[in-house]
């Protein structure tokens, strides 16, 4: 994958623009992007906060010193060495240009104050505390900095930028699917753990014996052959639901299933007369309403019996699923298990 490494040049400026225009010109023939106060934008924010964001962006910083300490800062540092110490800070790999000849300057590119002039013999005794080269003009300049940055880039491998289109190789591809499968995993893990991993009922809610009127729809034909569209209704113990619903639930059911079943179930029911009336002929069809459906749903959560499934399953599968709590597994177990035989009569 080809990488380009920011490269931010930090030196004074009016008194080496030629000196920084080679050095640009170097970096760009090693495929670097080079980061300057020449090249920032136009910006509301103050001056140091747009520096500082450019140095953080780069892979390596160059420094190069000349005959000038340069402006200072509120605080007396030149921003140069500012720069300097804010990308040591940072621990960003950093390599540092000093002229080779300080007396060989022309007057017009050195300090005339004797107290900048020392700021600078210290700035440069820091600098020169790591890795440095000397440099004489522009090409020379050029020549160091190309040599130097290539030894920084063996011995300091930095991040880089890369086009977007060559981001995602296929190694890349592959580790970031085998995570969306971890994560998966993990999330499925989780929404078991804490769902279906009810170990307790709650006997806070009504359950067991205790009796639930469900309403039903009748359609059909009535005696004159006209007809029929009636509300009546039914009653069942918590128990019997759960006794016929959850033997479907152990491994998953949709919700239409479990409808459908619970339909069948008042059919029989009511064609036997455990209903409030018991004219309903074979070809006719009873179904339980939509509220009493959502009440049995309701009441078997709160009861912790049941819990949303968890399966994965195809994009057009938008049927709702519904599955036994660990609770609602051992309920339904103690509820339709047959006792020994033999148990029984030693216990009688």
């Amino acid at each position: 994958m080809d990488k380009r490494y920011q490269v931010f040049i930090s030196s004074t400026f009016v008194d080496l623009v030629d000196e920084r225009r080679e050095v640009m010109q170097a970096l760009l023939e090693m495929d670097c992007m080079p980061a300057g106060m020449e090249l920032f934008p136009a910006a509301n924010e103050d001056q140091w906060t747009l520096i500082k964001g450019v140095i953080e962006q780069s892979d390596y910083y160059l420094v190069v010193l000349g005959g000038r300490y340069g402006s200072m800062t509120e605080e007396g540092t030149s921003y140069t060495e500012k720069e300097y110490d804010y990308a040591v800070e940072l621990g960003i790999p950093v390599m540092g240009f000093v002229i080779a000849d300080p007396d060989a300057i022309p007057q017009g590119k050195t300090d005339k104050s004797d107290a900048a002039a020392a700021k600078l013999d210290e700035f440069r005794a820091k600098v020169q505390t790591r890795m440095t080269k000397a440099w004489r003009d522009g090409p020379d300049l050029a020549g160091k900095v190309a040599l130097g940055l290539t030894h920084l880039i063996k011995k300091h491998p930095r991040p880089g930028w890369v086009r977007g289109d060559q981001a995602m190789t296929a190694e890349t591809r592959v580790k970031i699917a085998e995570l969306e499968k971890k994560v998966a995993q993990f999330e499925k893990k989780e929404i078991e753990t804490s769902s279906a991993g009810a170990t307790q009922i709650n006997e806070n809610m009504a359950h067991g014996s205790e009796e639930v009127e469900l309403s039903f729809r009748h359609k059909g034909l009535s005696d004159f052959h006209g007809r029929v569209d009636e509300i009546a209704t039914i009653s069942y113990a918590w128990d019997d639901l759960v006794s016929l619903l959850g033997p479907f639930m152990i491994h998953e059911a949709s919700e239409t299933m479990l409808r459908e079943t619970m339909d069948s179930h008042i059919f029989s029911d009511v064609r036997q007369g455990t209903g409030s009336w018991s004219e309903v002929r074979a070809n006719e069809e009873v179904s339980v309403t939509d509220s009493s459906w959502g009440a049995i749903i309701l009441q078997l959560r709160a009861v912790r019996l049941i819990t949303n499934g968890t399966k994965k399953r195809g994009v057009s599968d938008k049927a709702v699923y519904w599955k036994l709590t660990q609770a609602g597994d051992d309920y339904l177990v103690a509820l339709r298990a047959v006792p020994s035989a033999a148990k029984q009569e030693d216990n009688g």
